[in-house]
C-alpha cells in the first residue's frame, strides 16, 4: 500500500476524561499526533460530562472548563486541523436550554485556539458543513443532535445556518457528495447510524434481568421478566439517546438511502462506548466513542470488528484511493498504546 498522504484519528465522548491525573486516551492521543503526514484530529462530541458547559455561577462551570482545558492541552502544539462537533451531553442532555450551553462550549473553544474555529457546525445549525482537504479527500460534517434537540434549534439564514429546512439539509448533503464523487469523502457525526450496542438496541441477558446496570454497573437489583421491558422500550421505541427514537429513526433513514449512493464514504460517529467497524450497502461505518468509557457491544451479521475497551480509530488515506482503518487501545504497559485491529477498508 502507498504511503497515507493524510490521517484522522477519532476520538468519542471524551467528555468523562480523568481530571486532575494524566488520562489515558489524551495521553494516547498525544503518542499518535507526532506523525510527518497530514492529519487531522476530530473530536466526535459529548466533549463535556455530564452537561456541557453551564453558565458562569453553575457548580459544574469550573469542572466543565477544566475538560476543555485538558482537550486543549493535548492538541495546543499539533499542527494539523481540529475539529470538535457537539453531541447529547453537549446540549445539556437534550434539555429546552440545551441551544444555550452548545453556543457556550463553541464560544469557549473559539477563545482557548486563539480564534481558530474549531467547532462545527457552527451556532448550533444541522450542518452539512464542508472541510476540504486536498484533491483526494473532503470531510463532511453534520450535527445529528439537532434533529432530536427539544428547545430552540437554530436553523436557516437568519440564525446562520446554510440550511433552511430539514429538506435543504438532505439537498446540500446530497450536493456536496456529488461535488466529491471522485474523492473519499469522510462524513462525521456524534449519533451513529448503525450500532451493536446498547443504543443500538442490543442488549446482555443481564441487562433483562438487572435492568437497572443499563445506567450504573453495579445496580444488580433482580427484576425478571418485568426488567425486560426497559431493554425491549429502548430496542423498538427508543429514549431520546437511542437509535429507535422517532426523531433520530427519520435520519437514518434518509442518511441511508443518501449515502449508498456513494460507495467511497466512510461515515464515523461515537455516542456508543465502545470501538465499531461495520460494513453494509457498499459504506463503511465507523463508531469510536470509547475515549471515556468502554460499553458492552457485539460484533453483529455485519459487523467487521467490535471492541468493549478505551481507544480510538485511526484512518490512514492513500493518493490510490485506499484507506486503511486503525484501532489503538490504551495499553498500561506500552505509552503508544496496544494496535488491536488493522484492515483495508473495502
Amino acid at each position: 500500500m502507498p504511503d497515507p498522504f493524510f490521517e484522522v484519528i477519532l476520538v468519542g465522548d471524551s467528555g468523562n476524561i480523568a481530571r486532575y491525573k494524566a488520562d489515558p486516551v489524551l495521553s494516547l492521543l498525544t503518542r499518535h499526533l507526532n506523525t510527518p503526514n497530514s492529519s487531522a484530529v476530530i473530536f466526535l462530541g459529548d466533549n463535556i460530562y455530564p452537561q456541557g458547559l453551564p453558565e458562569k455561577g453553575n457548580r459544574l462551570r469550573a469542572d466543565a472548563e477544566l475538560v476543555l482545558q485538558k482537550h486543549y492541552e493535548a492538541v495546543k502544539d499539533y499542527p494539523g486541523k481540529v475539529i470538535f462537533i457537539s453531541g447529547n451531553h453537549d446540549w445539556n442532555k437534550g434539555k429546552d436550554d440545551g441551544y444555550e450551553y452548545v453556543v457556550r462550549q463553541e464560544k469557549y473553544l473559539e477563545n482557548l485556539f486563539n480564534g481558530d474555529q474549531v467547532f462545527l457546525p457552527s451556532n448550533g445549525c444541522p450542518g452539512p458543513e464542508e472541510v476540504p482537504v486536498n484533491n483526494d479527500l473532503t470531510i463532511i460534517v453534520i450535527n445529528t443532535q439537532w434533529w432530536i434537540q427539544r428547545g430552540f434549534r437554530p436553523i436557516g439564514p437568519k440564525d446562520g445556518c446554510k440550511a433552511s429546512s430539514e429538506e435543504d439539509f438532505y439537498a446540500l448533503l446530497e450536493a456536496m457528495l456529488h461535488k466529491n464523487k471522485d474523492k473519499k469523502v469522510l462524513v462525521v457525526g456524534h449519533y451513529p447510524v448503525y450500532s451493536y450496542s446498547l443504543h443500538g438496541g442490543k442488549f446482555k441477558f443481564k441487562h433483562h434481568v438487572f435492568p437497572l446496570t443499563l445506567y450504573r454497573k453495579k445496580a444488580f437489583v433482580p427484576m425478571p421478566f418485568v426488567g425486560s421491558l426497559l431493554p425491549l422500550y429502548r430496542k423498538y421505541i427508543g429514549a431520546p439517546e437511542d437509535l429507535s427514537h422517532l426523531r433520530f429513526r427519520q435520519l437514518k433513514k434518509k442518511l441511508k438511502e443518501i449515502f449508498s449512493k456513494h460507495p467511497n464514504l466512510i461515515y464515523a460517529a461515537g455516542h456508543e462506548h465502545n470501538l465499531q467497524h461495520i460494513y453494509k450497502n457498499r459504506v463503511n461505518y465507523i463508531v469510536s466513542g470509547a475515549a471515556s468509557k468502554s460499553t458492552y457491544v457485539r460484533k453483529g451479521k455485519y459487523g467487521k470488528f467490535a471492541l468493549a475497551a478505551k481507544g480510538f480509530f485511526k484512518l490512514k488515506f492513500s493518493s490510490d484511493q485506499k484507506t486503511t482503518a486503525e484501532v489503538w487501545a490504551v495499553d498500561e504497559l506500552n505509552e503508544n498504546g496496544k494496535l488491536v485491529y488493522q484492515s483495508e477498508l473495502p
